[in-house]
């Protein structure tokens, strides 16, 4: 320790060699960490890491994705908000592994997973009501069935929401199945489950705000704002339908059309509900009602019409359902499908959901 004088007070300066000791000891604090936590992170490859930095500052190519496997996929939509909300490149994912996501886990992570008790038992088969992608989670649907739904009481405020993240999602007679005429896309069929629940007495409010326009990647970051701000507007909403349609094709490149005809000899698109899960680490801790809510409108639409649901799709993503104790996507027909099939779909969700809350 030396001392100097400066402006006429003395202070005391530390030598070199004392320097370069706290730099090494915080250089091996470092290295202890990484050595520690090495193993928790995937380890891509040279041209993946240049190929995420690259698409990190630039519009993602969907196509380029397609190389990628399951592990590389999920580091990227981990790191890069606007694919993880990529709905095309989740259903590709979805599809190409089976519809069962794996999310590497060291030694330390498993057994402490193992301690901990299962969601819920492992039967999927009551009521017709089956589950895909379940990621990491057993679920029963007799027992979701059977629980209760914690909404308040129906009255005249504000209990729905329904909005449309993918607003200009539309059906085969609009071009590309888009379209940014609200009587031709999934708007259509959001008025159509607001009719419906109105005339049960059931107040609906209704953003047909486009979401998609004119970012598609922002769609879910810009749909979170209209939600938080209607519900700050309408305090009394619980549930939230955010309507979409699905695009499902083959192998040979033929889109499919999922329809039932219905005992009036109407056509009918089928639906699905998509609910968000807590698996990547974000919050929601109501996903699990979420899920209760909708096994719920599922058992009541297969008695009013049975064939029309398809498995409920459980996700690793969180899809803005974390905002109420009601939300959930539900994907009414698919890009095939016509909007008249897609609306008599919406009737039947509507009368369902009605029948639910009450």
């Amino acid at each position: 320790m030396r001392k100097k004088r400066f402006h006429g007070h003395v202070v005391s300066v530390k030598s070199g060699k004392q320097y370069i000791f706290v730099t090494f000891l915080l250089f091996c604090f470092l290295l202890f960490c990484f050595w520690e936590y090495k193993d928790r992170f995937p380890k891509p490859n040279s041209e993946f890491l240049l190929h995420s930095l690259h698409r990190s500052v630039l519009s993602f190519n969907y196509d380029e994705t397609k190389k990628l496997s399951y592990t590389e996929y999920d580091w990227l939509s981990g790191s890069i908000l606007s694919i993880r909300g990529s709905e095309m490149m989740n259903k590709e994912y979805a599809a190409k592994y089976g519809g069962i996501v794996k999310v590497n886990q060291t030694i330390k992570e498993k057994k402490q997973e193992e301690k901990k008790e299962p969601v819920l038992e492992s039967d999927v088969s009551a009521k017709n009501i089956t589950f895909i992608n379940t990621p990491g989670f057993s679920v029963n649907a007799a027992t979701l069935l059977n629980e209760p739904l914690s909404f308040s009481s129906v009255d005249e405020k504000p209990k729905v929401l329904i909005v449309h993240t993918h607003t200009s999602e539309a059906y085969c007679e609009s071009e590309g199945a888009r379209s940014l005429d609200n009587d031709m896309n999934v708007v259509a069929v959001g008025a159509e489950i607001k009719r419906v629940l109105e005339a049960e007495g059931i107040s609906v409010i209704h953003d047909t705000t486009k979401n998609d326009n004119p970012s598609y990647n922002q769609s879910y970051k810009k749909a979170l704002t209209v939600i938080e701000k209607n519900l700050q507007a309408y305090p009394s909403i619980e549930i939230v339908l955010d309507i979409h349609r699905d695009y499902i094709k083959r192998d040979d490149g033929t889109l499919v059309k999922p329809t039932i005809t219905m005992e009036n000899g109407e056509k009918a698109a089928q639906i699905m509900f998509v609910i968000g899960t807590d698996h990547m680490g974000l919050y929601h801790p109501e996903w699990r009602h979420n899920l209760s809510f909708s096994v719920k409108i599922q058992n009541r639409l297969n008695e009013l019409q049975p064939g029309l649901c398809r498995s409920i799709n459980i996700r690793t993503e969180r899809f803005n359902q974390h905002m109420t104790k009601g939300s959930m996507i539900i994907e009414v027909g698919t890009a095939a499908n016509t909007i008249n099939e897609s609306k008599n779909s919406a009737t039947l969700i509507g009368k369902a959901i009605a029948q639910v809350l009450k």
